[in-house]
């Protein structure tokens, strides 16, 4: 794998915001060093200074989506880093745009799947902690609210339902509907 530039990452952060807007910083990570040859400290840096530069604008979500729980930031672009990328879409090879479209459609997939399904956790009263989980995806939505006594199994849950909400959802309705 070869390193990029701090300026080839910037130009790719900007490109794939711009074609999936709402990303979040976790995912366009793992896309930025998986598939587009950045390494943490280069994707890192080109992120930074394109936040500070207000070329792109990042806001803070509180649900479990994907593979990062807790709060993440969900990225778009401003008006300068869309108007940066417009002059500088030209000037990119073939090859490099068709690469990077790539990424981007893996990441517009990604999000599409992580949408399907939702989770969250939050304290109670008593110490203990209510779960929240979703499903939308095959045309069966379900959604159920749990209370966990321990933070520690509470999150596991949440961060375990990604993977799992299709098998579990149809398991306890037919688990509860087949007696």
């Amino acid at each position: 794998m070869s390193d990029i530039s701090i300026a080839e990452s910037k130009i790719q952060i900007l490109f794939l915001v711009d074609r999936a807007p709402g990303v979040s910083y976790h995912l366009l990570m793992e896309k930025c060093m998986e598939m587009l040859y950045s390494d943490f400290f280069t994707f890192s840096r080109a992120y930074e200074e394109l936040i500070a530069g207000n070329l792109m604008d990042k806001s803070k979500s509180g649900e479990f989506s994907g593979v990062s729980v807790g709060s993440t930031e969900t990225l778009t672009l401003t008006d300068g880093g869309r108007a940066v990328l417009n002059d500088l879409l030209p000037s990119l090879s073939a090859p490099l745009l068709a690469h990077m479209e790539e990424a981007a459609k893996a990441i517009t997939d990604e999000m599409a799947r992580n949408s399907e399904s939702s989770a969250s956790l939050e304290p109670t009263d008593d110490g203990r902690f209510r779960v929240t989980l979703g499903y939308t995806g095959d045309g069966k939505p379900f959604s159920a609210t749990i209370t966990i006594d321990d933070e520690e199994t509470a999150s596991k849950l949440c961060k375990m339902w990604k993977n799992n909400c299709s098998k579990a959802s149809d398991g306890l309705i037919r688990l509860i509907t087949e007696s």
